[in-house]
């Protein structure tokens, strides 16, 4: 008889290897995931996804940042001009993400806080 403990860890297997190691996340999952995540309250923080989500998140960030840097350095303009001090907050940037049209919601989470940062805080 299978335990609980080896139940949830062969559906967490299987959770993660639904991206291919080394493929970004689309924005629409992305936004569709923390979805349901956000319908969670404080228990969402136990999920193992939480951490999944967290991680393509950081991971866009800096791929972004890298990508508005190599941009700068090479005299064109960056991806957005956020003036210093300025955030948006994860639930603000959720709910742009998720008014993206379709096209941008098949595109990675990185080319989906572009779009929100750069319509947010144009050059």
């Amino acid at each position: 008889m299978l335990r609980k403990t080896h139940v949830f860890a062969a559906l967490f297997a299987v959770m993660l290897s639904a991206v291919p190691a080394g493929a970004a996340m689309t924005t629409g999952t992305f936004v569709a995931r923390a979805n349901t995540l956000r319908t969670q309250g404080f228990a969402a923080l136990l999920s193992p996804d939480f951490q999944v989500l967290k991680e393509e998140a950081r991971l866009a960030r800096q791929e972004l940042k890298a990508e508005s840097e190599a941009r700068v350095k090479a005299g064109k303009r960056p991806i957005a001009c956020v003036p210093d001090g300025e955030t948006i907050g994860i639930e603000d940037m959720l709910d742009e993400l998720a008014r993206l049209p379709a096209a941008d919601q098949r595109k990675p989470l990185k080319d989906g806080y572009a779009r929100v940062l750069s319509r947010r805080f144009p050059c």
